[in-house]
């Protein structure tokens, strides 16, 4: 059934989410905090087909599992162990070793089982509870599975969800291992990955020697690949934990990291970054409130494209930690993301870069008229944080909510006190009517946001500003991405290529005086 036929965002914002805390299955004496959903709180009145399997899809993509009727994401506050993984299959291909592996196991049938009534035979209650108790035998704590036991495990795994379905792998009629897989849904009702559940199989010599787990994988792979299904889940990645690092042998592969799909081959060609990443989450993980940057501890961007496939994001974070803002303009690259929408910080660094040369500013006649009359007084670096939440609460057309948010305001004060981000305030009878802010870097300023409240009051202070700015030896102000507004003052595009050019050139280049007393040149 079509997804515009309900409003599948309601039904989100309607579920219920909780927490837990746990016994970590990968490291002894660790817990795992979980945040968890259940399929039951599903409103049932809606005329949906398999509506569990297009919310778990979404789910799915915010890094949750499911169990049962149970969906749960682990989520640690000082551990980011657990990655989920994909495989896009149509990329996929099997390496020399998983070539030879399908090659020992061709004489293997596979069966597909989508009836209930055959997910929990008795054959697969034992061959499960031998399964469990032969790959936990010597863990602490551990206590051997009964018969009835591994049953009703059985039940839950298969239970609950309805888009459930069982690959049964045999040899000469003999079931040998079982893969628990779950189908999930877009909207519009077509099957868009399938996400692998659980794998159990025979533990007698003759099916280990076949490797059937890493059988089953390359099956299952297939299996969405001959079904034009685009996506096979293959759970979570651990990349210290030897019962889960063996995922990444399955190339390429894509993490998911702070909400974005992230590409394998970036990871191979720079595996640096998974390290920088967790480094930059330990940053921000001890709360530093120091403003000073170390200037010589610059954290190295990947290219663009390299690692998420999108040309134009460098890394995705969770925060903002001072040290990477830092790095990230002397790398042409900026923080730009809405915050209010709940994504990740996406660091940025456009194909086209919108700059003005500063000798090439334009003036209207309407603003050099109004400059002769100028009602209102202008500062530097008095008010910035009023000038930021000002920019933030300022309507602009075709925009829905702002991309200015909490943690970009607390960033970019910070970044202020270090001395970096600078604010140019427009004054009237004492209030405070119009401004903007931006980034310093030697003789290139890099223009963020402004903000107008009285009639001409930005675009003066701008005009302003940019002569001052050209008079201390300025060379560039970096507008970023094109708009109208500083089109008008001759703004042009350039290439990425060409904008680094500059800022190698231009950024070490200090100005003739401090930024605070340019309005005295």
């Amino acid at each position: 059934m079509a997804e515009a036929e309900i409003d599948i965002e309601k039904v989100f914002k309607n579920m219920m989410f909780g927490k837990n805390v746990t016994e970590c299955g990968y490291f002894p004496e660790r817990q795992a905090e979980n945040i968890l959903t259940y399929f039951d709180w599903l409103d049932k009145s809606l005329p949906v087909e398999k509506l569990d399997c297009i919310v778990y899809e979404r789910l799915l993509h915010q890094g949750f599992r499911r169990y049962s009727s149970m969906a749960y994401n682990t989520r640690c506050q000082n551990c980011r162990e657990c990655i989920p993984i994909r495989i896009p299959v149509k990329t996929f291909a099997p390496s020399k070793s998983q070539r030879r592996i399908l090659h020992k196991n061709e004489d293997v049938e596979v069966i597909i089982t989508a009836n209930p009534a055959d997910f929990c035979t008795d054959e697969k209650a034992l061959m499960y509870r031998n399964y469990y108790n032969h790959h936990n035998e010597g863990t602490p704590g551990f206590n051997r599975l009964t018969l009835q036991e591994a049953a009703q495990d059985l039940k839950n795994m298969n239970g609950g969800y309805s888009g459930v379905i069982n690959l049964d792998y045999k040899l000469k009629g003999q079931l040998i291992g079982v893969s628990i897989l779950d189908y999930v849904f877009d909207g519009d009702g077509f099957i868009t990955g399938l996400s692998s559940n659980y794998f159990y199989y025979d533990i007698s010599e003759e099916v280990l020697k076949r490797s059937i787990g890493v059988y089953s994988v390359l099956v299952e792979i297939n299996f969405c690949l001959q079904n034009h299904f685009p996506y096979y889940y293959l759970g979570l990645y651990l990349p210290h934990c030897r019962k889960m690092n063996y995922k990444a042998n399955y190339k390429p592969y894509q993490l998911l990291l702070n909400g974005i799909w992230t590409n394998s081959p970036g990871l191979e060609q720079c595996p640096q970054v998974l390290e920088n990443y967790l480094r930059v989450e330990d940053e921000k993980s001890r709360g530093a409130r120091s403003v000073k940057i170390d200037t010589g501890d610059i954290f190295e961007f990947p290219a663009p494209g390299l690692i998420y496939g999108y040309d134009e994001i460098s890394l995705v974070t969770d925060n903002i930690p001072l040290r990477l803002l830092y790095s990230a303009y002397n790398q042409g690259v900026f923080p730009w993301f809405n915050e209010d929408q709940g994504e990740p910080v996406l660091w940025q660094s456009p194909k086209k870069r919108f700059v003005i040369p500063i000798r090439q500013l334009h003036v209207s006649k309407s603003i050099e008229k109004f400059l002769k009359h100028n009602p209102y007084t202008y500062t530097i670096d008095k008010a910035f944080g009023d000038v930021i939440k000002n920019c933030a609460k300022q309507k602009r057309a075709d925009q829905i909510g702002t991309w200015i948010g909490p943690k970009m305001i607390k960033a970019y004060k910070k970044f202020h006190k270090a001395g970096y981000a600078h604010s140019i305030e427009v004054w009237k009878d004492g209030k405070l009517v119009g401004g903007f802010y931006g980034i310093l870097l030697g003789s290139i300023f890099c223009g963020e946001s402004m903000f107008t409240i009285e009639p001409n009051s930005s675009k003066s202070a701008f005009v302003l500003f940019a002569r001052a700015f050209q008079k201390a030896g300025g060379k560039l102000i970096d507008c970023q991405t094109y708009t109208d507004n500083m089109a008008r003052y001759g703004a042009r595009e350039i290439t990425r290529k060409q904008y680094l050019a500059k800022l190698e050139k231009y950024a070490k280049v200090p100005l003739k005086c401090e930024i605070k007393n340019l309005f005295d040149l």
